[in-house]
């Protein structure tokens, strides 16, 4: 192979290096805002013996802000990821998700299908079963994609972390590479 080709060669495996870091790291921030969002969607739903939903409980309504903390924690280290590249911001990434799925494990999956007495505003003590709804799952997909697209950055080298931050050539001269 010529000199020129093992050049050009190398410069195509830079690129698409660069692609997949930059597509780990958006991937992360897609995992913090679903994380996020899933604080503020519906958690459980709570419901009679006759399946009847008595009311509904946010995440945020169980644990507090913790996982919202741990969210915006991981968005300012994927910041500082990206801009000084540093591995062991990318580390604090990858510790946030897995704070974010302890909170799911100890904290919000035991409630699901726990049935006992819940004060629902206007009825008093009842009777009821915690069933899943779509901010749970959200927590855990948040988390898991927090996680993984943190132990992703993780394994990156820091030019190719700052690589992410960097332009690329191609699209700001208009051209878009094959």
């Amino acid at each position: 192979m010529s000199p020129d080709r093992a050049g050009d060669a190398e410069a195509e495996v830079e690129k698409a290096t660069a692609g997949g870091a930059r597509f780990s790291a958006v991937t992360v921030l897609l995992g913090i805002v679903v994380a996020l969002l899933s604080q503020f969607v519906t958690g459980y739903s709570l419901v009679d013996e006759t399946d009847s939903v008595i009311t509904t409980v946010t995440l945020a309504d169980t644990h507090g802000l913790i996982t919202t903390v741990f969210a915006v924690v991981a968005a300012g280290a994927l910041v500082f990821t990206v801009l000084a590249g540093s591995r062991s911001a990318a580390a604090v990434v990858v510790a946030m998700g897995i704070g974010i799925l302890l909170v799911f494990l100890i904290v919000d999956l035991p409630d699901v299908g726990e049935t006992g007495f819940f004060i629902a505003p206007g009825v008093g003590n009842i009777d009821a079963t915690g069933q899943a709804s779509a901010g749970l799952w959200m927590e855990l997909v948040g988390g898991l994609v927090i996680t993984l697209g943190g132990f992703a950055l993780a394994r990156l080298d820091e030019p190719r972390l700052r690589a992410i931050a960097a332009p690329d050539p191609d699209r700001s001269r208009g051209r878009v590479a094959p």
